[in-house]
Protein backbone atom coordinates (compact mmCIF):
# COMPACT_ATOMS: atom_id res chain seq x y z
CA UNK A 1 0.00 0.00 0.00
CA UNK A 2 1.39 3.41 -0.94
CA UNK A 3 0.68 6.89 0.38
CA UNK A 4 1.71 10.36 -0.77
CA UNK A 5 1.26 14.04 0.05
CA UNK A 6 -0.34 16.42 -2.45
CA UNK A 7 -0.96 20.15 -2.36
CA UNK A 8 -4.60 21.05 -2.92
CA UNK A 9 -4.65 24.82 -3.18
CA UNK A 10 -2.61 26.02 -0.22
CA UNK A 11 -3.32 22.93 1.91
CA UNK A 12 -1.53 19.57 2.05
CA UNK A 13 -3.64 16.41 1.77
CA UNK A 14 -2.77 12.77 2.44
CA UNK A 15 -3.60 10.36 -0.39
CA UNK A 16 -3.64 6.55 -0.60
CA UNK A 17 -3.17 4.74 -3.92
CA UNK A 18 -6.32 2.86 -4.79
CA UNK A 19 -6.21 1.75 -8.42
CA UNK A 20 -7.50 4.16 -11.03
CA UNK A 21 -8.56 6.91 -8.61
CA UNK A 22 -6.61 7.54 -5.41
CA UNK A 23 -8.31 8.14 -2.04
CA UNK A 24 -8.09 11.65 -0.58
CA UNK A 25 -7.74 10.90 3.13
CA UNK A 26 -8.08 14.52 4.20
CA UNK A 27 -6.23 17.71 4.91
CA UNK A 28 -3.19 17.38 7.16
CA UNK A 29 -2.99 19.82 10.06
CA UNK A 30 -0.04 20.10 12.42
CA UNK A 31 -0.82 19.71 16.12
CA UNK A 32 0.90 21.50 19.01
CA UNK A 33 3.14 18.44 19.51
CA UNK A 34 4.25 18.40 15.85
CA UNK A 35 2.12 15.48 14.70
CA UNK A 36 0.10 15.64 11.50
CA UNK A 37 -3.61 14.77 11.70
CA UNK A 38 -6.57 14.51 9.35
CA UNK A 39 -10.01 15.34 10.63
CA UNK A 40 -13.00 13.96 8.75
CA UNK A 41 -16.47 13.92 10.25
CA UNK A 42 -17.37 10.68 8.48
CA UNK A 43 -14.71 8.12 7.72
CA UNK A 44 -11.21 7.25 8.75
CA UNK A 45 -8.89 9.76 10.44
CA UNK A 46 -5.10 9.49 10.39
CA UNK A 47 -2.28 10.62 12.65
CA UNK A 48 1.30 10.81 11.40
CA UNK A 49 4.44 11.41 13.42
CA UNK A 50 7.86 12.00 11.87
CA UNK A 51 10.19 9.34 13.31
CA UNK A 52 13.13 10.12 11.03
CA UNK A 53 16.45 11.13 12.46
CA UNK A 54 17.57 14.73 12.75
CA UNK A 55 19.35 14.62 9.38
CA UNK A 56 16.65 12.78 7.43
CA UNK A 57 13.41 14.63 8.26
CA UNK A 58 10.38 13.43 6.32
CA UNK A 59 11.81 10.01 5.40
CA UNK A 60 9.81 7.90 7.90
CA UNK A 61 6.45 8.45 9.55
CA UNK A 62 4.58 6.46 12.16
CA UNK A 63 0.96 6.20 11.00
CA UNK A 64 -2.21 5.30 12.93
CA UNK A 65 -5.83 5.42 11.87
CA UNK A 66 -9.13 5.33 13.71
CA UNK A 67 -9.99 2.09 11.91
CA UNK A 68 -6.98 0.17 13.19
CA UNK A 69 -4.34 0.74 10.51
CA UNK A 70 -0.91 1.21 12.07
CA UNK A 71 2.63 0.97 10.86
CA UNK A 72 5.54 2.92 9.46
CA UNK A 73 5.58 4.85 6.18
CA UNK A 74 9.01 4.76 4.53
CA UNK A 75 9.88 7.01 1.61
CA UNK A 76 10.82 5.23 -1.61
CA UNK A 77 14.30 5.99 -2.92
CA UNK A 78 13.54 7.85 -6.17
CA UNK A 79 9.93 8.85 -5.58
CA UNK A 80 7.67 11.08 -3.52
CA UNK A 81 5.64 8.02 -2.46
CA UNK A 82 5.74 6.19 0.86
CA UNK A 83 5.27 2.45 1.37
CA UNK A 84 3.49 1.08 4.43
CA UNK A 85 5.31 -1.40 6.67
CA UNK A 86 2.63 -2.72 9.02
CA UNK A 87 3.44 -3.41 12.64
Amino acid sequence: MEFYFKNVGTKVHLYREAGLFDDDLGELKETFTGKLKTNKIFGENFELEDISGAFSKGQRYSIRSTKGLSGVLEKKTFSDRYTLKQT
